[in-house]
């Protein structure tokens, strides 16, 4: 889906959740390119902001069971 305002995801790496909106702010994303960007999520997770970053929450670690390999060609 497109991501919407108040969307909220915890980027990899990082402990807290953060706004998407402050994630573009962040990698400096104009309005054209935020306008282009696509979510996959989970339920209501938000599991990778397409071609930027992936959550923390859905990281592979020592347990994991399955593995989905997505390819984007941009």
């Amino acid at each position: 889906r497109k991501w919407g305002e108040g969307d909220i995801f915890q980027p990899l790496g990082m402990q807290g959740k953060k706004k998407l909106s402050k994630f573009f702010k962040d990698e400096k994303l104009s309005l054209i390119a935020k306008e282009k960007i696509w979510v996959l999520c989970s339920g209501t997770e938000i599991v990778w902001i397409v071609n930027y970053r992936m959550s923390d929450l859905f990281k592979v670690q020592d347990t994991t069971e399955e593995i989905l390999k997505i390819v984007t060609s941009i």
